[in-house]
């Protein structure tokens, strides 16, 4: 051959022969370079990281998106990434048909989370069907109520994995804007989800409660639209029918209808550890009316929230509960007695206003009492009352609910917090009014802490000059540790000490005086005065460094 071609003579090959040669040769050569150039990528630091340390950091991404990114990066990336099912076992069907398609391929047998929307391309769902024995989470975003329960249904209803039902805004209206007739059917649809953990709904029809049922369900959250009035009875009856309940979040925007409910009703749910239930009530406590009928004897914590916009507040409002109710709820909602006492009001930009009243047991249970007056930024002629008497008003309640504790000699700690910018006096006068009543019932405290209010409910009688009609002193229970934190005066600092020094005086006149009194003040602490204190207390604790 080499005689021939310094000769000038080449074999005879067909062409066909030698362009298939020349073809396979330049194949071999490119997977020669792939080759090399993967031996070579090997080498690269972020081509060595381990396989399972790969998996975990793609778990760990924040989206979706950065994951297709990182299937990205090389070869050996890819590789991995995609052998990794559960990786791709998150499903947004709004995406389409192709995205939906290639993600189930993806995840193979891997347990899936699917999100449908009502945009979802038909076809989406038409691919997920076949796939239903492995979903473990559902979300359902604005679909037709007939979408959720035609996918209930899908292979004989079979969802057995399934550990998460999410319900979020059903349309309950047909093309032609007429209501369905939602009715509970029977069997109940995803019945065969006998292992549901967790289940979110959020509509303005409670009816559709009637729908389901879950009877190892540990996780229920319910957030209604405000379309109409609501009948407690469809959430007692859900609420009975889930003995295994560890988490309850209710959350109803408007008046709850509780004619149709028993009055000796009471459902028990024993296994409950957090219950929060929040009620939008223009008219009442209705709240109050609706927590007395559920019982979680072993919560750790409980939030009950009343919420009502300043247009409707009025000086006959009921802002928390009465008496009876109190105590119904205290039996039902702790089992050890209440040791510690908060009471905070808040307020927002001097318009929005929140009062918290929290109670804690021994036990650390917590039960959380919460009134919230959002301002609709109307001028204080359209209101029933001006907002700074709102403010007073419900401080005084609050200090009324304090009062209606029917074990208050077992508390040991009490905190008031009431940052309210200065008053006119006959505002203040109806909260100060409560303060001997309360302090008379309790019983020897370990800390009484006032934090940013208002002194003179509590020193007026000893000023020089005092604000309040018929202003007394008031006899404070015997304390341990009297704590006053930066409170709002409008006098000389040394003539609010010196009346501080009148009720250490008092005290220890009466027999009952303060051990220790902590004071923090804005600014430095007069010279002197921690001695004039100290002739009262055992002990006097002014370092503004020092924190309480």
């Amino acid at each position: 051959m080499l005689k021939n071609h310094i000769g000038g003579q080449y074999p005879d090959y067909p062409c066909s022969s030698t362009l298939d040669a020349a073809s396979q040769l330049d194949r071999d050569a490119s997977i020669a370079l792939a080759t090399i150039r993967e031996w070579r990528n090997s080498f690269v630091r972020f081509n060595r990281i381990p396989a399972d340390i790969l998996s975990l950091i793609a778990t760990n991404l924040s989206s979706q998106a950065d994951r297709f990114h990182a299937a990205s990066v090389s070869r050996r990336w890819r590789g991995v990434l995609l052998n990794r099912g559960t990786l791709w076992s998150q499903l947004f069907l709004i995406k389409g048909e192709e995205y939906a398609s290639t993600l189930l391929g993806r995840a193979k047998g891997s347990l899936l989370d699917i999100i449908t929307h009502h945009d979802a391309p038909l076809g989406t769902t038409t691919l997920i069907l076949p796939h239903v024995q492995q979903i473990k989470h559902l979300e359902f975003i604005e679909n037709s109520w007939q979408d959720v329960v035609m996918f209930s249904g899908a292979n004989s209803g079979q969802l057995p994995l399934l550990r998460t039902l999410k319900i979020i805004d059903p349309n309950l209206y047909h093309l032609r804007n007429e209501l369905d007739i939602v009715t509970a059917p029977s069997p109940p649809i995803f019945r065969s989800s006998i292992d549901l953990e967790e289940f979110v709904i959020r509509s303005g029809r409670l009816s559709l409660l009637s729908c389901f049922l879950f009877p190892n369900l540990t996780t229920f959250e319910l957030s209604s639209g405000p379309e109409h009035e609501l009948t407690a009875s469809y959430l007692l009856d859900f609420l009975k029918a889930s003995p295994t309940l560890q988490t309850v979040d209710v959350e109803i925007p408007v008046t709850v209808e509780l004619m149709s409910v028993a009055q000796e009703t009471i459902v028990v749910l024993p296994n409950v550890k957090t219950f929060s239930l929040r009620v939008a009530d223009s008219l009442g406590t209705r709240i109050y009316d609706v927590a007395a009928r559920i019982s979680c004897p072993f919560a750790k914590y409980t939030s009950l929230t009343h919420h009502t916009y300043e247009y409707y507040v009025s000086a006959d409002l009921e802002v928390f509960t009465t008496p009876v109710l109190w105590n119904t709820i205290l039996h039902q909602y702790t089992a050890s007695p209440i040791e510690r006492v908060n009471l905070e009001m808040n307020y927002c930009e001097d318009k929005d206003i929140y009062c918290h009243l929290t109670f804690r047991s021994s036990d650390a249970t917590v039960v959380d009492l919460n009134f919230e007056v959002p301002s609709l930024g109307l001028d204080e002629a359209e209101l029933h009352m001006p907002r700074a008497e709102m403010r007073w008003m419900i401080f005084a309640q609050a200090l009324k609910t304090i009062q209606y504790h029917p074990l208050l000699s077992h508390v040991k700690q009490l905190h008031i917090e009431n940052r309210a910018a200065m008053s006119d006096a006959d505002e203040m006068l109806r909260a100060a009014e409560q303060l001997p009543i309360l302090f008379s019932l309790l019983g020897p405290l370990d800390k009484l802490t006032i934090s940013g209010c208002d002194l003179h409910m509590f020193i007026d009688a000893f000023l020089d000059c005092p604000r309040l009609r018929n202003s007394k002193p008031i006899v404070f229970p015997h304390i341990e540790t009297l704590v006053i934190l930066y409170p709002l005066i409008d006098i000389d600092e040394t003539e609010c000490l010196e009346a501080i020094v009148e009720l250490a005086k008092l005290q220890h006149s009466l027999g009952i005086p303060f051990r220790c009194v902590k004071v923090r003040l804005w600014t430095l602490f007069p010279a002197g005065m921690a001695g004039e204190l100290g002739r009262w207390v055992n002990a006097v604790d002014c370092d503004q460094e020092d924190d309480v």
